[in-house]
């Protein structure tokens, strides 16, 4: 669903919780390449560490740069499985 949202094939509802770090700062940083995302500070373990942009950007972060870079989904869904 994270890889849907980054390339707005996603309710909006759900694109607006997530952001790239690329686009939280203007200059050109080495995270920006690698298409991560932001993660938000949460104050509450059980609640908000489970939020969809908390998660979904941890999880997103965490996979392999090869991954994040596929721009459709079945190249995505490829390249996972190999992951």
């Amino acid at each position: 669903m994270v890889s849907r949202c980054v390339h707005g094939m996603a309710p909006p509802y759900l694109c607006d919780g997530l952001q790239r770090v690329a686009e939280l700062n203007p200059r050109r940083l080495r995270s920006s390449t690698y298409n991560s995302l932001v993660v938000a500070a949460t104050r509450l373990v059980t609640v908000g560490d489970r939020a969809f942009p908390v998660a979904g950007s941890r999880l997103w972060n965490s996979l392999p740069p090869d991954v994040t870079s596929a721009t459709t989904l079945p190249v995505f869904c490829s390249r996972l499985k190999t992951y």
